[in-house]
């Protein structure tokens, strides 16, 4: 493990390795038994710009617990990856954001979560209004089964805009934005689920960024995709990240550290480091972070 030091003085190598076995062995204990405990945040992510902001952020399915007080700020603009086990609540988490388990049966939450300092869960909030803030990409592409133009200014249309010019305008640009305008604009009229997987994907995201959201969330986004089509998913997450800010949740570690600037790694529903992508994947602060990300259980 490599250890950062923040003075000049360099500290006694055993009484620094018997602070992290103590650090290590109190994270371990604490998952055993059900208990939060604090979260590794580097010192460079505390205090940033959040446009997504968690506080002591619970959620239950029912009797079973999925997250336990999760406590972090998402900077603005860039990308964020959620990375972790299978079952981690990576998921739980990034459906938190938009409300999307506000439809699954019995599940109730604690804490606050912030979009922009807006609460996420205040009993007034309108949840439509709220998702119309974020754009959303799930693991396998779904493109709605009319054209191609209609699946990209959907949005556009529930919310009650029909002026054609705004409308193919704004197709055009989120087309340009998902890097699918070249591909398919002589053929606008055509039903979407003639594209390829890939550019099915690309179409998605189109439709998710259209109406020009706060947060872009992928889920997955390139789990149901053949290689050629991931890096173009990637090329493309790298682009718009200068535009939006992106969380992504993603198994794929190379992925996480190709595409991300900074890297939450939860483990059994709890944050347990959050640092730039770099520090997590080549100096960790964690035994438990550098045992996931070198491919040493999970």
């Amino acid at each position: 493990m490599i250890v950062q030091m923040e003075h000049a003085i360099k500290p006694d190598v055993t009484q620094v390795e018997g602070q992290q076995t103590a650090r290590q062995s109190d994270l371990v204990e604490a998952v055993r038994r059900g208990q939060a405990f604090p979260a590794e945040i580097h010192k460079s992510l505390q205090g940033v710009d959040a446009v997504v902001d968690v506080r002591e952020f619970s959620l239950w399915y029912g009797a079973s617990r999925a997250l336990y007080s999760v406590s972090f700020s998402i900077p603005r603009k860039g990308v964020t990856a959620l990375i972790g086990p299978s079952g981690c609540g990576k998921s739980t988490l990034l459906r938190s954001i938009n409300r999307l388990n506000d439809l699954v049966d019995g599940v109730r939450v604690e804490g606050q979560m912030l979009l922009n300092q807006s609460p996420v869960y205040a009993p007034d909030v309108d949840v439509i209004e709220l998702r119309k803030r974020l754009g959303m990409v799930f693991q396998k592409p779904n493109p709605f089964p009319m054209s191609i133009f209609e699946n990209v200014i959907y949005p556009l249309r529930i919310d009650g805009e029909n002026r054609r010019s705004l409308l193919e305008e704004a197709c055009e640009r989120a087309l340009r934005a998902a890097a699918l305008w070249d591909e398919v604009k002589d053929r606008l009229r055509s039903s979407a689920l003639r594209l390829s997987g890939g550019q099915q994907q690309r179409l998605c995201i189109a439709r998710a960024i259209v109406a020009d959201p706060e947060v872009l969330l992928l889920d997955e986004p390139c789990s149901a995709l053949d290689p050629l089509s991931t890096a173009r998913i990637e090329e493309l997450i790298h682009e718009i990240s200068a535009r939006y800010t992106v969380i992504i949740v993603t198994h794929n570690m190379q992925q996480a550290a190709r595409v991300s600037k900074q890297t939450a790694f939860m483990y059994l529903g709890r944050l347990v480091e959050f640092g730039p992508t770099a520090d997590v994947f080549q100096a960790p602060r964690l035994r438990e972070t550098e045992q996931y990300v070198s491919g040493r259980f999970g």
